[in-house]
């Protein structure tokens, strides 16, 4: 018989197993950086095994959220994580060639190149990830009319300035 605690790692690596793929896409296309974006991926599925979140509810919102943490911890600058923290903040990084060719290979990477970071966390969680506004607003500790509006924003500013993309 197994201990509760190799049933709990064995669960988190279906887990992992499971929310990897598209969790560390999502990063990529927030974070401009695969590199970065595997090692903050990495460091919070090591920190759910460590201290589980509390439900199971949105579970890719929350791996996505400690995983932004885990990436301005890492990169050792400050890395805006909530919503509001976004506007205003650094300027947009020069996009690496192997960031390049992943972001081609994503169904809408010239689009999400045309969104702040802000925008691009906000559009990849909805339509990614698929969670909810309220998901949304609840992994990144904002309210959920401020995660519609930047998502607004965000898909007027994609119809505007994507029509040479299609």
């Amino acid at each position: 018989m197994t201990s509760d605690h190799e049933e709990r790692a064995t669960a988190w690596e279906e887990t992992f197993r499971r929310f990897y793929p598209s969790l560390y896409r999502a990063l990529v296309a927030v974070l401009l950086d695969g590199e970065l974006a595997r090692d903050a991926l990495q460091e919070a599925f090591v920190e759910g095994l460590r201290r589980p979140p509390p439900s199971d509810h949105a579970l890719a919102g929350w791996l996505f959220r400690v995983a932004l943490r885990r990436a301005r911890h890492i990169r050792g600058f400050r890395l805006p994580l909530r919503l509001d923290e976004l506007v205003g903040s650094l300027r947009e990084p020069e996009i690496p060639a192997e960031t390049e060719t992943l972001l081609d290979r994503l169904a809408l990477g010239e689009l999400l190149r045309l969104l702040t970071r802000r925008q691009r966390a906000v559009v990849v969680a909805h339509y990614y990830l698929g969670l909810t506004q309220q998901e949304i607003a609840d992994a990144l500790g904002v309210r959920r009319g401020t995660v519609g509006a930047t998502l607004s924003q965000a898909l007027s500013h994609m119809r505007r300035g994507g029509s040479h993309v299609f």
